[in-house]
């Protein structure tokens, strides 16, 4: 069976949001390289099958927002 082309990115997703108590905002340049895979090999990537292509629209980081009270 052929490599996945963008598992590598799948897992650095994974990792990014646990080592970012899951801020989604802190991982955006992971998010997008997962996108950019998923556009050029979604027919050969498995882990690509439910990912949306559209860009990501993040949520305030709320770490910094709880700190600025």
């Amino acid at each position: 069976m052929p490599v996945d082309p963008c598992k590598k990115f799948a897992c650095e997703i994974q990792r990014c949001l646990v080592e970012n108590n899951f801020q989604e905002v802190r991982c955006e340049r992971v998010f997008e390289s997962m996108r950019l895979c998923c556009i050029k090999f979604k027919p050969q990537s498995l882990v690509c099958s439910g990912y949306d292509l559209e860009p990501r629209q993040f949520a305030p980081d709320t770490e910094k927002l709880d700190k600025s009270k």
